[in-house]
């Protein structure tokens, strides 16, 4: 890109050589100098992520600022333009959900990741650039993406008794243990975290007899989305009539209502939860193998020891979260001010202040009854 000094240069060498044509040329030219050097550029707001791959997503962003507003578990993709070198992209996602952008065209690359691969744009509110480095097609991008972190579940221990028994967990010292196929049928009671005890990793939870739920305390700090799952297990890989171990996520998510303008911190301001609902989703079995000696079949004293089961999943690819069917399409763990929404009670409809929660835990089906059964679960989010 030419800077300030060479335009203004391109613009005396017009006016000196042209004269009269030229002269009435310049008060243009000089706007445009003007509206360059202010780094002023266009802004596409409003935008809806469209279906799951390059292939065929129709949402194409543009050279400027893209703003998407809406992506759902259904409709999460977009794709970069066609690639110009040294042009730049800035994308805002301020949906509830991630959106995957894909390169142009298949065959480009974005950063050093599988030809094809996405990146994958939290719901963050923030500004994310991409920068075209090479073109002729199929082109290649770079971009900074967010920071990731890991929670760590600790060593979870239960005793199963049948092979469909789930131990439900959140972290060391919070789980249960549970044959009913219903497990997950909580609801989110408040938000953010106000009714709920806290656990020794400082995260807010909610335990009962067929159910186990965390989450991050406080609007701002939730997750804005899980990218990796990694769970290790003490259950040998001979299995001896046993099941391989899966691992889901459960979960519960809802809509809480607070008094307008009051603070959701203080539950006397809480008026309700509408709408809300649970989910158990996505099984996937823990079918890896630690390297070494395979021990006999049940399970051994420590969680990855040689020759147990363990599983690694990436978001996405791997595990579809959250479940398409929800009400809410949300990929954030936590706590988000949703705006002012309206209050129903009787005959009588308020505004009130919305806010999306979403708690989850991480569970072991063993595929077997055992006394010590135990995992632990990583989930690497942004």
């Amino acid at each position: 890109m030419a800077s300030q000094q060479e335009i203004q240069d391109n613009i005396d060498l017009i006016v000196t050589g042209a004269n009269y044509p030229a002269n009435s040329m310049r008060p243009l030219l000089t706007s445009m100098l003007d509206f360059s050097s202010a780094g002023q550029t266009l802004v596409f707001p409003d935008l809806v992520a469209d279906n799951t791959t390059m292939a065929n997503t129709t949402l194409v962003l543009d050279y400027g600022v893209n703003i998407i507003v809406t992506s759902t578990a259904d409709d999460y993709a977009c794709k970069l333009p066609i690639p110009t070198t040294g042009k730049r992209v800035v994308v805002i996602n301020r949906s509830l959900m991630t959106v995957s952008l894909f390169p142009s065209l298949a065959g480009g690359q974005i950063n050093n990741y599988a030809i094809d691969t996405p990146a994958i744009i939290p719901p963050d509110g923030n500004a994310y650039e991409f920068i075209c480095i090479e073109n002729p097609l199929p082109g290649a991008w770079v971009w900074s993406p967010p920071a990731t972190a890991q929670y760590d579940s600790g060593d979870i221990t239960g005793t199963t008794t049948t092979v469909n028994s789930v131990i439900v967990g959140v972290q060391t010292g919070i789980s249960n243990v549970t044959n009913s196929t219903s497990y997950g049928t909580g609801a989110i009671q408040a938000s953010p975290s106000v009714n709920s005890p806290l656990s020794p990793l400082g995260f807010a939870y909610q335990l009962d007899t067929n159910a186990a739920y965390f989450k991050p305390i406080g609007v701002g700090n939730n997750w804005n989305a899980i990218t990796r799952i990694k769970v290790y297990t003490n259950i040998s890989s001979d299995l001896g009539g046993a099941q391989i171990p899966r691992f889901s996520i459960s979960g519960a998510r809802g809509v809480n209502k607070y008094d307008l303008g009051s603070d959701p911190l203080n539950f006397n301001n809480f008026l309700g939860f509408y709408p809300a609902s649970a989910f158990t989703y996505q099984y996937l079995e823990l079918n890896q193998i630690q390297a070494g000696t395979v021990p006999p079949p049940g399970v051994t004293a420590n969680v990855g020891d040689a020759g147990t089961y363990y599983g690694i999943f990436d978001i996405g690819t791997d595990y579809i979260f959250p479940d398409p069917s929800a009400f809410i399409s949300t990929s954030i763990i936590g706590d988000k001010y949703m705006g002012v929404g309206t209050y129903t009670f009787g005959p009588t409809t308020t505004p009130c202040d919305d806010y999306m929660s979403q708690m989850i835990s991480g569970n072991l089906q063993a595929g077997q009854g055992a006394v010590g059964v135990k995992y632990r679960f990583f989930f690497e989010y942004m």
